[in-house]
């Protein structure tokens, strides 16, 4: 994986809700109106009732605390870093994704017609 483009905007998902979470074996998908996340690699929640949550494809582990943010809107999101990004939900909770220097792709973001 490469690191998150410095010309990324996202500023058009603002407002979007997360309408489904899916736990697949290899994979977590976080699915917007008008985007979709797939995740191989670690995903980190926080803010969830206070706590933060990791979350990884080396043997995902309770899946319930995923399930609080679904409904939420979009209302920020933030490249933190170069390989760190994070999108703002509507209840303070926060996802964050996070890539690493590797030839596999930790996370894709597909915007409907572009994928990055």
């Amino acid at each position: 994986m490469r690191a998150i483009p410095e010309d990324l905007n996202l500023d058009s998902l603002v407002g979007q809700t997360l309408n489904q979470i899916c736990v697949g074996a290899y994979d977590l998908q976080f699915r917007f109106e008008e985007l979709l996340i797939c995740c191989e690699g670690s995903v980190s929640v926080g803010e969830i009732e206070g706590k933060s949550e990791i979350f990884t494809n080396k043997g995902w582990k309770d899946s319930s605390p995923l399930m609080r943010l679904a409904g939420q809107k979009i209302v920020g999101w933030k490249k933190e870093s170069s390989h760190l990004l994070s999108i703002h939900l509507g209840n303070g909770s926060k996802i964050y994704f996070e890539s690493e220097d590797s030839p596999w792709e930790n996370f894709v973001i597909n915007l409907g017609e572009s994928v990055w």
